[in-house]
């Protein structure tokens, strides 16, 4: 049986995630999991919090707590993480993050960036002028909005955290309002529950991160 490997940058297992790509993945896939987190204390995992310098990022931890990261600061974590995951025979790794990380990883195997993968789906679509991207923080949002301004004309950024709510009609009546053409859950925290509401209440198509990811990862091995 082949072998996958996917980090977070939280703790793994992501066991939430399992539920949605499970079957994306097959019979034929051994999905090995690490997390950035895994086998830190909790003060070591405080002093990996944001300090206003770099880019924030949120992930979860084993008992399903939501956690707030500075992306720089674990950079070193998810490179040790992809070396352990080559050294267990993976031939691919997926980033179960949509942050914009750096290219410096090393890797023999090939890499999967969730971040890529969406924004290349929205720059592949004709006629998407105004884009719905919901996303956990509000220190996000200016990444945000660099980030997605290169691909479509008009960003209409919403708050929602997957950690902390199940369902957001705020974020939801927010995007309806702004007649969107297309939304996107830009975290791999967001559900196939969360998606499947956001669609029915905006009536529009809405991307979600983890399975199209969680596609391309079971389509390259």
């Amino acid at each position: 049986m082949k072998r996958v490997g996917a980090i977070t940058i939280g703790q793994a297992p992501r066991t939430d995630v399992m539920e949605d790509i499970g079957d994306i993945l097959g019979n034929e896939l051994t999905l090995v999991q690490a997390g950035a987190l895994d086998g830190l204390t909790a003060a070591e995992i405080e002093a990996l919090r944001p300090d206003g310098t770099g880019n924030t990022l949120v992930s979860r931890l084993r008992d399903g707590t939501g956690v707030i990261l500075q992306e720089q600061k674990i950079l070193p974590l998810l490179q040790q993480r992809i070396l352990e995951l080559e050294e267990q025979g993976v031939r691919a790794i997926l980033l179960m993050c949509t942050g914009e990380f750096p290219e410096g990883f090393r890797a023999s195997v090939p890499l999967i960036y969730p971040s890529k993968v969406i924004c290349g789906l929205v720059a592949g679509l004709d006629n998407v002028t105004r884009l719905g991207v919901i996303t956990p923080e509000a220190d996000q949002i200016r990444d945000i909005r660099r980030k997605w301004e290169r691909i479509v004309p008009e960003v209409v950024p919403v708050l929602w955290n997957p950690y902390h709510e199940e369902r957001s009609r705020e974020a939801a009546d927010r995007l309806r309002e702004a007649r969107v053409d297309l939304a996107v859950m830009d975290c791999f925290g967001y559900s196939k529950k969360m998606r499947d509401f956001a669609a029915e209440a905006i009536s529009r198509p809405v991307i979600l991160s983890r399975t199209i990811a969680a596609r391309v990862l079971s389509e390259i091995v």
